[in-house]
């Protein structure tokens, strides 16, 4: 298995709904969601997203500052929950 995973479009596009300071349509695995505007409220609303698109739930445990450090490091913890589409991989 490699050290990343690829992040698909889907879930980069609902995570730049949350991003108030991206810049770009795309973002880095490692760019600091905190520093693109991610807050408290904002992981809430993202998270709700993320469930309600891909049909899972985040498990408390996964609730962590550093699971939500970067855009690599959130995928990795969602992508476990989700089963790729053809249009993903």
């Amino acid at each position: 298995m490699p050290d990343t995973l690829p992040i698909p479009p889907r879930f980069l596009g609902i995570l730049l709904a949350h991003l108030p300071y991206a810049l770009e349509e795309r973002i880095a695995e490692d760019d600091d969601l905190a520093a693109l505007g991610l807050d408290s409220m904002g992981v809430v609303q993202l998270v709700t997203d993320l469930e309600e698109t891909f049909g899972f739930e985040l498990p408390d445990e996964l609730l962590t500052e550093d699971t939500f450090a970067t855009a690599g490091s959130l995928w990795a913890a969602v992508a476990e929950f989700v089963v790729p589409e053809p249009a993903d991989v």
